[in-house]
């Protein structure tokens, strides 16, 4: 328990407990009264138990760990004994928009103590993103929300939008498994953003959104895309302009 008591006290150095129930407040994961699990206590074992798989295989053993780390943690709150019910219920009531406020705290906070060196590459954009999606199965009981390419079974999708500038990751977008990637919906309206994406993403809804808003993207070319050359950054590629890329990439072999 001195490994966790070790963590606890260097996270609690990052995010007050004035801070917590500050965000707590806004979102309105109060606590009425003294209850088993006040909503501090509650967030720090989530915290902790995230890098225990064991503990999170299950609420049985969520609720083991949460009794043992409060003895630990917490002396002064007492808790013999804490039932899957009672956990249950804590999970279900404490809107998820709290703990999405808490990273977003933390976020700009680490943010603003990135030195300016680590983003230099990138500084001609406002931000830059690599955007990828991972698929997870789950319970098919969850088919009608989360549908799966294969029949009869339930998979969700997170797409994930990675600040390259920041080094951490900025918004993560659930979806059905069976959605194609082109359909993100992660592209804002803000102009100067860079985003990188796999073929999985191609779309030319996709790419046209991201043009509006004055933006960029960087994509691999499908076999079958040949696109017109409509403008160039360098007047001495000026007879390029009007050209297919098939016909362009034999004047450009051999070239640095």
């Amino acid at each position: 328990m001195d490994e966790f008591a070790q963590r606890y006290e260097a996270f609690a150095q990052i995010l007050s407990d004035d801070e917590l129930k500050r965000l707590a407040a806004e979102h309105g994961v109060v606590d009425q009264r003294e209850r088993r699990l006040p909503v501090r206590i509650f967030f720090w074992l989530m915290v902790l138990s995230a890098s225990q798989p064991g503990v999170r295989s299950g609420l049985f053993q969520l609720a083991a760990f949460f009794v043992g780390a409060l003895a630990g943690l917490f002396p002064a709150h007492v808790v013999v004994r804490l039932s899957k019910m009672a956990l249950s219920k804590k999970l279900k009531a404490t809107n998820w928009h709290f703990f999405r406020a808490v990273y977003n705290t933390l976020l700009a906070r680490y943010e603003s103590l990135l030195p300016a060196s680590a983003r230099r590459l990138l500084e001609r954009f406002k931000e830059a993103y690599v955007i990828d999606g991972s698929v997870a199965r789950v319970h098919s009981a969850l088919e009608k929300f989360f549908s799966s390419v294969h029949q009869g079974q339930a998979a969700l999708k997170l797409n994930t939008k990675f600040s390259i500038k920041n080094l951490s990751p900025k918004e993560v977008e659930v979806s059905a498994g069976k959605r194609h990637d082109s359909r993100y919906n992660g592209v804002t309206d803000e102009a100067g953003i860079l985003y990188l994406f796999d073929l999985g993403y191609w779309a030319f809804k996709l790419f046209e959104r991201i043009c509006a808003t004055g933006s960029f993207f960087v994509s691999r070319l499908k076999k079958s895309c040949d696109p017109l050359i409509v403008a160039v950054t360098n007047p001495e590629w000026a007879h390029l302009v009007g050209k297919r890329l098939s016909e362009v990439i034999p004047l450009l072999v051999g070239q640095s």
